[in-house]
């Protein structure tokens, strides 16, 4: 389910080329801050692109090179990759009890470097090189960063986190201070920030999107694709195309139908466009309402 629609600006998932500026150790950046995720090597901050479970893979000469520990920093970059990943139905404990017959030393080891946190992840759109990071913050202030890989998150479907791992540093005393969603290495906006907050952070976007353009027509900038819709059977391809006004803020008004090849899609495609945001059009430097039109295509799910 495609709309067709011009390439969301700004959005492209993939770091490469990206190098972290040198900076102090532990957290560089204050929680929730727009980062990229970085591993701290021979005294340089390198971007962390993907990660398989908590290896982090780092592209180097052209090569992923492996880091299974390491110290993690956020490097604070403009804004935020502008895709909202789902984190729900959070748990995080820590000093879970381990299944071996190591006894004593090996209850010691857990009791003093591991946790699970179990999550459930979902996004309005496929996304691949995604990698989860937590923000541990101890008693004295001092933060932390553990990453787990999660790879690709299918648009629209739930994908459970389970993560149970020994972590090189104590955790007596730590809580949870903040989930991180990172696609290819930039920071995607979350659920775990508050919604207020996420409203003034997409604000910014638009207006630094806005400022010095003299005149254009409305542009994407936070799409969800649609869900292709379980009554049509047998499963076939269509399209739909939805109207709405563009306010001057990027806010979608007044979603809809156009042309729908069966009434399904153009459900499916009206809820979808909802959750939109756009750049406005501009005339003459300032902001202005538009109609816009943003046709989609169906594929039937594989």
């Amino acid at each position: 389910m495609t709309p067709r629609y011009p390439a969301t600006p700004g959005n492209g998932a993939g770091a490469t080329g990206w190098r972290c500026l040198a900076l102090a150790l532990g957290l560089a950046a204050p929680l929730q801050a727009q980062s990229v995720l970085c591993l701290k090597r021979d005294g340089k901050l390198e971007v962390v692109q993907r990660a398989e479970r908590e290896t982090a893979l780092v592209m180097e000469d052209g090569k992923w090179e492996r880091f299974k520990q390491g110290e993690f920093a956020l490097q604070p970059v403009p804004e935020y990759l502008p895709v909202l990943v789902k984190v729900e139905k959070q748990y995080f404990h820590k000093g879970a009890r381990a299944v071996s017959d190591e006894g004593v030393a090996n209850e010691r080891l857990v009791q003093s470097g591991r946790y699970v946190f179990t999550a459930d992840l979902e996004a309005p759109r496929a996304l691949e090189d995604v990698v989860l990071a937590l923000t541990l913050v101890g008693g004295t202030g001092g933060e932390q960063l553990s990453i787990w890989g999660i790879g690709h998150l299918d648009a629209h479907q739930a994908t459970r986190v389970s993560i149970d791992v020994v972590t090189p540093f104590k955790l007596r005393g730590v809580r949870l201070g903040g989930v991180h969603v990172f696609v290819g290495g930039r920071e995607a906006l979350n659920s775990d920030i508050r919604a207020p907050k996420r409203a003034g952070l997409l604000d910014h976007m638009v207006a630094s999107r806005v400022a010095g353009v003299q005149d254009a027509g409305a542009k994407p900038l936070m799409i969800s694709d649609p869900v292709y819709p379980a009554d049509v059977k047998p499963a076939a391809k269509g399209h739909a195309e939805i109207v709405c006004r563009v306010d001057v803020h990027g806010e979608v008004h007044d979603p809809a139908v156009k042309s729908a090849t069966a009434p399904a899609f153009g459900a499916a495609a009206l809820e979808a466009v909802k959750e939109w945001r756009f750049v406005p059009a501009v005339k003459g430097g300032v902001a202005v309402e538009s109609m816009v039109e943003v046709p989609f295509d169906f594929d039937p799910p594989a």
